[in-house]
Formats: structure tokens, sequence, C-alpha cells
């Protein structure tokens, strides 16, 4: 599984997140350098279960008011986050700021497995084209480009696990 690198904006801070592994329910990831270990249940569609040293902790994760917002609850507090993706980075490099409504990366919505990759760096999509299948819950889904565009960069490969809301395929 390829390395997932994603700045997150809890507030006023941004702390750099990387998936470094995950088999099954356990995962280790990166946040700011420091290596953390946890077990993650996926409860229902937005709540997890996260047990990290002998301790658990509840969270549901609800959408923000813009794409890549998003809303997380624990007993006892109320985050408001952004992820700051490949995304993201790029329409921020290319003057478009975050958020827009204009979409440049291709993404599931729920964890899965890349069965298929239609499209290589560089080519030209017509709209309606399939650029990649994605097999989640038992089923595969088709995911195409809803206007003419240039693939600009493929993220992952084919057989890759991936996350919901992963950049799969960035477009111009």
């Amino acid at each position: 599984m390829k390395h997932l690198k994603v700045d997150i904006k809890i507030g006023d801070k941004v702390s750099q997140v990387e998936l470094i592994e995950q088999n099954g329910n356990s995962i280790t990831i990166s946040i700011d350098g420091e290596i953390l270990e946890a077990d993650v249940q996926n409860i229902t569609p937005n709540i997890y279960s996260f047990l990290h040293d002998n301790k658990s902790i509840d969270v549901e994760v609800q959408d923000g008011n813009k794409n890549k917002d998003y809303i997380v609850n624990t007993m006892m507090r109320v985050f408001e986050t952004t992820v700051i993706d490949a995304e993201a980075k790029y329409q921020m490099a290319r003057g478009k700021g975050g958020g827009t409504d204009d979409e440049n990366a291709i993404s599931s919505p729920m964890p899965g497995k890349v069965v298929k990759i239609l499209v290589k760096e560089g080519d030209e999509v017509k709209s309606g084209e399939t650029v990649v299948i994605i097999s989640a819950m038992k089923m595969e889904s088709e995911y195409k480009v809803k206007q003419d565009r240039k693939i600009i960069e493929v993220c992952v490969k084919e057989g890759d696990n991936i996350i919901g809301g992963q950049p799969l395929i960035i477009v111009e």
C-alpha cells in the first residue's frame, strides 16, 4: 500500500499525518513524526472506535460545510477539521485554494481495493469515461470523470487497499 500523507488542520494547528502501515484493523501512523499504533474498528459508516495504549475512544466523523471539512465528535470535545491532501495542495499551487467545487481528485467515499486502473499520467479523458474501478463491500464501482480532463497523477496501483476519501487519481 502506498503511504498516504495528508496535512490535517484542527483549529489553527496543522499536523502532518502519514499512514505508515495498515494490517486489517491494526494501523501505524505518524503524527508530526510521532509514531502511534492503534486498533481501529469502523462501528457504523461514520463512527470509529480507536484502541491505543489500552485506552478506548469512540469518535463520530461528520461532513463539514465544504469538501474535505469534517466535524469530529468525541464524548468530551468537538473538533472542526480540514484535510489538506494531494488534491488540495495541487489546487492551492494553482491558486484555486482548497475546498472548491471544481473537483481535481477522484476518490472513493469508503475503504476498498483498487481493482483496475484504466488511465495513466498524461492521458486525456472525456466526460463520463471510467478511470478506476474499486471493490468495496463486495461490490465493484466505476469512478468516472465528470468532464473532459487530463490525468495529472495516478496515486495508487492495482491491488492497493485504500481508505475512504483517499485521492486515487488527480486530474487537471
